[in-house]
């Protein structure tokens, strides 16, 4: 037997490498995907460091896969099924319609997948850069239960919610973006070019300036002879920021500062609760056990907060005890999602109850964002109004005082 190395991710989303004995490679990527993992390079130990082809290299093209692809994918291999074809054709269809070499690459490789004898759900689990563990277990449990195309459209919709959020909160940030950024352009504009044409007319004058001509050609002088400084410091200011974060502190303490954050905190918590309820009532609706659900949601969240309360649930839904209880004690969850999901559970009907509480959040991000937007372009606009009327009316005051001097 041959040794392999290889390089996989666990179902929470984590780089695990290793080394594996197997008479082939294509046994060996069977023997890892059996132990749970999701293969993402193998190779021969002794050819890890070489430039032999790795039977995932083209894994590699997901990464080009843009979100919107995987929705368009799967929304027409639903309707294809819904239609009556077969799997295997309806993939063979979809190679032939894409024109993007990297989908039909992608599809390729699934459709092989499928041909060789592997499920659907195995033939995607090569790509979990593509088709993260939500949309593979939510596949297997459907193959099992014999409602792929009810299930296909479910990821649909929750890929077509999630993705639209996405798009109307980058829409809506779209106009004070650019009033920002063209705002300080103008500033900097008239600090680097402007302000200094001023300051050879006034270079004779010294004391006789008044405070804040004072304190604006200093603050001119600065940005053109010593920019490069500060961009030494916020260079040097980022990477201090994102390595302390990197560590268990920093990230604690990053991670407890979301939630109480004015404003935004309560956008970071909404949007949490609608990840998860979204998240957690797709699974179950497509026949994912409530153990395993709420497993692939407590690997979905970055929170180390969320982590510990969905860790918490999971462990009181495995006594039986159902996963309203838990909430109670969280701060994340607001009382009327506590009480509805309380409701869903009594009812039967819980994960129709959490697809009512993402819609609902959904709603409510959306509110929240238009909300700090009306705050923010006034805002934003102020300042850079104060900041203009400054240099203008230092501008002036300095002019002015000329008039005063003794000659």
């Amino acid at each position: 037997m041959d040794t392999y190395y290889y390089e996989a991710t666990t179902r929470d989303g984590n780089v695990i490498t290793g080394t594996i004995e197997a008479a082939n490679e294509r046994l060996a990527v069977d023997r890892i995907q059996e132990l749970g993992y999701f293969p993402l390079n193998v190779n021969r130990s002794a050819e890890q460091k070489g430039t032999a082809f790795s039977y995932f290299s083209l894994s590699k093209i997901t990464g080009k896969v843009r979100g919107q692809d995987i929705i368009n994918f799967t929304y027409q291999l639903g309707v294809l099924l819904d239609a009556g074809f077969p799997l295997d054709r309806a993939l063979s269809i979809l190679l032939e319609l894409t024109d993007k070499k990297s989908l039909k690459g992608l599809i390729k490789e699934i459709l092989s997948g499928v041909r060789g004898g592997k499920s659907f759900s195995e033939a995607l689990s090569k790509f979990p850069s593509a088709f993260p563990p939500y949309y593979i277990n939510m596949i297997k449990a459907a193959e099992a239960g014999g409602f792929l195309e009810e299930t296909i459209s479910r990821l649909t919709a929750y890929m077509e919610s999630s993705q639209k959020l996405k798009e109307d909160i980058r829409s809506a940030l779209v106009y004070p973006a650019v009033l920002g950024i063209v705002g300080s352009a103008a500033v900097v504009v008239l600090l680097t070019f402007v302000v200094p044409k001023f300051a050879r007319i006034f270079s004779d004058i010294g004391e006789a300036l008044p405070l804040p001509t004072m304190i604006l050609l200093s603050v001119s002088s600065g940005l053109r002879d010593y920019w490069w400084i500060g961009l030494i410091f916020i260079a040097g200011a980022a990477l201090f920021i994102r390595n302390y974060l990197k560590g268990a502190a920093g990230r604690q303490l990053w991670d407890e500062m979301k939630f109480k954050l004015p404003l935004f905190g309560k956008l970071y918590r909404e949007s949490i609760v609608s990840s998860f309820s979204r998240t957690l009532g797709t699974l179950l609706g497509s026949g994912v056990s409530l153990l395993n659900a709420l497993q692939i949601v407590e690997g979905a969240f970055s929170s180390d907060k969320m982590v510990r309360v969905t860790a918490s649930i999971r462990e009181n839904a495995r006594k039986g005890r159902g996963i309203a209880e838990p909430l109670k004690g969280s701060d994340i969850f607001p009382p009327i999602a506590q009480h509805m999901i309380a409701v869903g559970e009594e009812t039967g009907k819980l994960e129709e109850m959490l697809i009512k509480i993402a819609d609902r959040f959904d709603s409510e991000i959306r509110t929240t964002v238009k909300r700090l937007l009306s705050l923010l372009e006034p805002a934003l606009i102020l300042f850079m109004g104060l900041v203009v009327g400054f240099i203008v009316i230092a501008m002036l005051m300095a002019i002015f005082s000329i008039n005063e001097l003794p000659f």
